[in-house]
């Protein structure tokens, strides 16, 4: 393959870094380590050069055989973005070891926020390996947690050959390989849930998605296997997760150690993409610093519109933190604001005024030794004039319409707690419970336990009484069976499991009704406290399900009072006039 002539040349660290990269108008600032002061590529006792032919080679064969396949760059040859150069392929491809003229780096760690065309490179650089690397018979794999997620990096390698008919010449396209049979190499596909590789000897091998991985097995042997080669390279990729007990956080913070200085590793090539702790991650300053494919790969607009979401949803604080500026977060997030339940606050509500409206409720028994909640919702019907379109609706086969929030509800909270509890939950959640009992805002039961007898009683004894169209009650089928049988009698009475599946809708639900003011409450402390903690789990289909978050320095932090409501708030739905849908997403709404 021919190679381009540079036009300047190569300053003392080779070309492989430097402290900014210009680009399209966008300066990218490296971060210090990086820098040649840092002396990060310094090889003082002569064990390393840099080959800048091999670096040239390397950075050449992008644009000179592949193409772009995908949005506005389709067609186009792909030329490699600077951090992509910079960073990545010449320092692979460039140094060596003075000893025997190999590759000096056999470890890789890519860790950029989505949008930086990761894969793309990786599955340039897989072709590169199979192709161009001087590597007889040399085996390079594509791996993932799934196979489906491993076929991403290899696809995209397809679809390059399929525009490059030099390379396609060279080689046969299978559904699962890339076969050259003048070397007899091959570029693969390989998962995690494909069962053991042993006996394999990959030159190559490309991890995509690396915070997915279950576990350290695939790594180990892609690790183990390559010894069997001469210059064999392990590309990691990966953006920022949830799990910190992850194989993605650990060999995230090994990398940060060797950028720091406090770990020695002369072949790891650590290239990390993220926002600093503290960092204001609402400026496009910070956008820019962390995404080195601003206004290229990744549209500013975008961004811009993500941040403005997750300033208004808090719940989507973490997704813009975790994707577009690489930080690890908790799976939980911060959910409902509580300016937003403030707001509704009535003072003067009293069950009394709704008599006549349907309502349904929620019971979140919990444990024997702490908080029983039950939460009323009362359905209020509004006029056809302030039936706004609020709510976005996705029904079962993904279609979304808008539909409009044509009432609003009054929520009336109970709790228990067992009397010889009270003085030790106060110390612990820091709240003058004995205040709220001597105020009728907290019922207790006599004992160390709670008293699902008087549960059962004061349910249909002192609250059914003052909401004569309540008819059905939710509860978590994990605490409450007992009372759910004895309740069953007089409602109706069905299990409402705390899972994704049915957590969603009435969490959407809540969410869209507290935004739009229409939610009433009286101001009840407990439920006030419980919505100040609730925190909201997300999974990979947006699905959504209420937690508490971590315990911070000695109190605890409970949410039983929005379980309940949100129970409630789910049989209401289904006792709405109208078919509701399984999924709701509000996504307008507030104020006028």
């Amino acid at each position: 393959m021919a190679s381009r002539k540079s036009k300047a040349p190569a300053p003392w660290w080779g070309g492989g870094l430097a402290p900014h990269i210009e680009f399209s108008g966008v300066t990218l600032e490296i971060p210090a380590v990086w820098s040649p002061s840092a002396g990060r590529w310094q090889s003082p006792d002569g064990r390393y050069y840099f080959d800048r032919a091999a670096a040239d080679k390397a950075c050449d064969f992008f644009p000179e055989f592949l193409r772009h396949h995908i949005g506005a760059f389709a067609g186009q040859p792909f030329e490699l973005l600077p951090y992509q150069a910079k960073c990545l392929t010449r320092p692979l491809f460039g140094w060596k070891r003075a000893a025997d003229h190999l590759r000096r780096f056999r470890k890789v760690l890519l860790f950029a926020p989505k949008g930086s065309g990761k894969s793309p490179w990786g599955s340039g650089t897989a072709l590169y390996l199979t192709f161009f690397d001087n590597e007889p018979a040399a085996e390079v794999y594509a791996l993932a947690s799934d196979k489906n997620q491993a076929r991403t990096v290899h696809r995209d390698a397809q679809i390059m050959i399929e525009h490059a008919p030099e390379l396609a010449a060279l080689c046969e396209v299978l559904r699962d390989s890339i076969y050259v049979p003048s070397t007899r190499s091959a570029f693969k596909v390989l998962a995690a849930d494909a069962g053991g590789h042993h006996g394999w000897r990959p030159h190559g091998v490309i991890i995509d998605e690396l915070q997915q991985q279950p576990n350290r097995d695939q790594l180990e042997v892609a690790k183990k296997s390559m010894a069997k080669r001469r210059q064999p390279v392990l590309i990691m990729m990966a953006h920022a997760g949830t799990d910190e007990e992850s194989i993605a956080y650990e060999e995230h913070s090994y990398a940060k150690g060797v950028l720091a200085g406090t770990l020695t590793d002369d072949t790891l090539l650590p290239v990390i993409f993220e926002a600093h702790e503290g960092e204001d991650w609402q400026i496009d300053t910070t956008w820019r610093r962390v995404n080195p494919g601003y206004g290229v790969t990744v549209q500013p607009d975008g961004i811009a519109m993500e941040a403005l979401e997750a300033r208004n949803e808090p719940r989507k604080l973490n997704d813009f933190l975790r994707f577009h500026l690489n930080r690890w977060t908790n799976q939980a997030t911060a959910w409902l604001p509580i300016e937003w339940f403030t707001r509704c606050e009535v003072p003067t509500l009293s069950p009394a005024s709704f008599a006549q409206h349907e309502c349904a409720a929620g019971l979140d028994m919990a444990q024997t030794t702490d908080f029983a909640a039950f939460v009323v919702n009362v359905r209020v019907p509004l006029p056809d004039d302030q039936a706004a379109p609020l709510a976005e609706v996705v029904d079962e086969a993904g279609e979304t319409s808008q539909r409009p929030l044509d009432y609003s509800i009054a929520v009336f909270p109970f709790y228990w707690l067992p009397e010889e509890r009270l003085h030790e939950r106060e110390r612990e959640d820091a709240l003058p419970l004995s205040l709220y009992q001597q105020r009728g805002q907290l019922f207790t039961c006599p004992g160390a336990t709670i008293s699902a007898d008087q549960v059962f009683r004061d349910i249909v004894t002192r609250i059914a009484p003052m909401f004569p169209r309540l008819r059905t009650i939710g509860f978590d089928p994990a605490f409450a069976p007992d009372v759910a049988q004895r309740l069953s009698v007089q409602f109706d009475v069905r299990e409402c499991p705390q899972n994704f599946n049915f957590m969603t809708a009435p969490c959407y639900l809540l969410e869209g009704l507290l935004k739009a003011t229409r939610v009433a409450h009286a101001g009840h402390p407990i439920l006030r406290w419980n919505v100040s903690n609730v925190a909201v789990k997300r999974d990979e289909a947006g699905r959504l399900r209420p937690v508490k978050p971590r315990v911070v320095g000695q109190h605890r932090k409970r949410i039983d009072g929005v379980v309940a409501l949100l129970m409630g708030l789910s049989m209401l739905q289904r006792e709405a006039p109208a078919a509701e849908p399984a999924y709701q997403m509000f996504v307008a709404g507030g104020r006028d």
